[in-house]
């Protein structure tokens, strides 16, 4: 195959028109029969109704002034809530707290000693994330990247590697996977991609600059371990694959649509039809197919699916090509899909809620009114194992979803801005009054004083910011019985830094 890039391909007045705010609409017609349906007439949710309760919860939330405590050897938690390799490990061992303004990185272990310290070259840092057992971070004129460690000497010189570049101050992750962040520039004309587990960095600059490039990260995607990062260049009308196994890019006609390790899947939309075509890593065709134009994909064992821009769910089968109808949506205009971090379901938002849609093509759920939430790691798309949660503006109303099933897990009215963990189902809520606790056994305040500011992995344990301080405090919803055997929380050092969890 050539190396020579495809030519500019006819999209018919323009890329497709997708809509990521967060704008609501009302819901619109009926759930297809034999799906789970958020019905939006109902204060039901098919799942365990809180919402009689809420008025009550929130008003002991104010009330709730005692610090929480148990034995340090529970703040670590146990690993309940399981991982997936779409996220990372929920095991963790180490606290990383970081300052933005020096710098300078605190590691201590769980109970509380530290062990490190370090400066790794940068200031007045504008986002950080620690993947596994790597730190990246970046300020506006530069890209870092450390491996840590909870003992070792760590030097700039030796352990530190340095990318400039002129970034617009964010470190986003493609649609897929958690395990790699990209840094874009303010011209959108490059990219510095990180895969935190492993620490590798490529720099599309030296790998292969593209003159005219513009790369929107909003249709970037990934599969599960973040290892292939197919990016839609709407400068060039194309799809780009950079790849942490391969040498350097490729290129493909059409829009960003799926990705896995053997596979491309690029979109040309052309009117109200798509041109949907299959490609290797390499570049070399494999099969293709017409069809209605295409928001969102996913690619399973033996076919690709598709889902049209009027929610029609599509089946093209990668031996032959051939078409297969499987469903159609009742979400209205579909604007734009996500692949969870499990790799086998497909998060697919409309205009009037979102569905969920898993690897056979089969409608899971529909969820009127609803649109998944966007704080944290899930800003530009769903990065949770097990559970999605979903918001209802309208009614100030929020779920916690199951991927397997569709059910819901938990419910509350409350903001979506929360703190989740690992497998995304069991997140904290900020409220008026205090903290919300939602699992699947129950809904009930925090018992804490100070701001939440982290959460871990497991979910078991909570950063947050008291007297000047940050503490580790047990995630808990009750008072410790008269009798019951309490420590203080662990100290974790000064306040004003970032509190991030490790495995070291």
């Amino acid at each position: 195959m050539s190396d020579s890039r495809p030519p500019i391909f006819d999209d018919g007045g323009g890329l497709p028109d997708v809509d990521h705010s967060r704008r609501r609409t009302d819901p619109g017609g009926p759930g297809s029969a034999g799906k789970t349906v958020w019905d939006s007439d109902d204060d039901d949710w098919h799942g365990p109704n809180y919402l009689a309760r809420r008025a009550i919860v929130v008003a002991l939330v104010v009330a709730v002034i005692a610090v929480a405590a148990v034995l340090v050897g529970r703040i670590i938690g146990s690993d309940d809530s399981g991982s997936g390799s779409g996220f990372g490990n929920a095991d963790w061992n180490n606290v990383v707290t970081v300052d933005n303004n020096s710098g300078t990185v605190v590691v201590t272990n769980a109970q509380g000693e530290e062990t490190n310290r370090f400066r790794f070259g940068l200031s007045s840092l504008a986002d950080t994330e620690v993947i596994g057992g790597t730190l990246i971070s970046v300020d506006a004129d530069a890209l870092a990247v450390l491996p840590l460690d909870a003992e070792a000497e760590i030097t700039i010189a030796d352990d530190v590697t340095t990318v400039e570049i002129a970034s617009t101050g964010t470190l986003l992750r493609p649609s897929g996977s958690a395990q790699t962040v990209v840094a874009q520039n303010t011209s959108s004309e490059r990219l510095v991609m990180v895969h935190g587990p492993t620490g590798e960095v490529i720099d599309t600059l030296t790998t292969d600059p593209v003159p005219g490039a513009r790369y929107d990260l909003a249709n970037a995607r990934t599969e599960p371990d973040g290892r292939h990062v197919l990016v839609t260049d709407t400068g060039n009308f194309q799809s780009v694959l950079f790849s942490f196994d391969r040498n350097g890019p490729s290129f493909f006609p059409g829009l960003a649509l799926a990705v896995n390790n053997d596979i491309v899947v690029t979109a040309v939309n052309v009117g109200t039809n798509a041109n949907v075509a299959v490609f290797d890593h390499a570049g070399e065709p494999g099969v293709s197919a017409r069809t209605s134009s295409v928001r969102a994909g996913m690619i399973s064992s033996d076919r690709v699916i598709l889902v049209g821009i009027d929610g029609d769910v599509l089946g093209l089968a990668l031996s032959d090509g051939g078409i297969t109808e499987l469903g159609r949506l009742s979400i209205g205009t579909v604007e734009f899909g996500d692949v969870a971090t499990r790799g086998d379901r497909l998060v697919v938002v409309g205009e009037l809620g979102t569905a969920l849609i898993d690897a056979d093509g089969t409608i899971v759920t529909e969820l009127p009114g609803a649109r998944p939430t966007t704080s944290g790691v899930d800003e530009l798309a769903p990065r949770r194992t097990t559970c999605l949660t979903v918001e209802r503006e309208t009614a100030g109303e929020l779920a916690v979803i199951k991927f397997e099933t569709g059910k819901v897990e938990a419910e509350a009215l409350a903001s979506p801005d929360l703190l989740g963990a690992v497998d995304g189902c069991q997140p904290i809520i900020p409220t008026s009054a205090g903290y919300l606790s939602l699992t699947a056994e129950e809904v009930g305040p925090v018992t804490l004083t100070g701001d939440v500011i982290a959460i871990s992995p497991d979910s078991g344990t909570i950063g947050v910011e008291q007297s000047n301080r940050l503490k580790l405090v047990p995630r808990a919803t009750a008072q410790p019985a008269d009798d019951a055997d309490v420590v203080e929380p662990v100290d974790v050092g000064r306040s004003g830094r970032q509190i991030f969890f490790a495995e070291l």
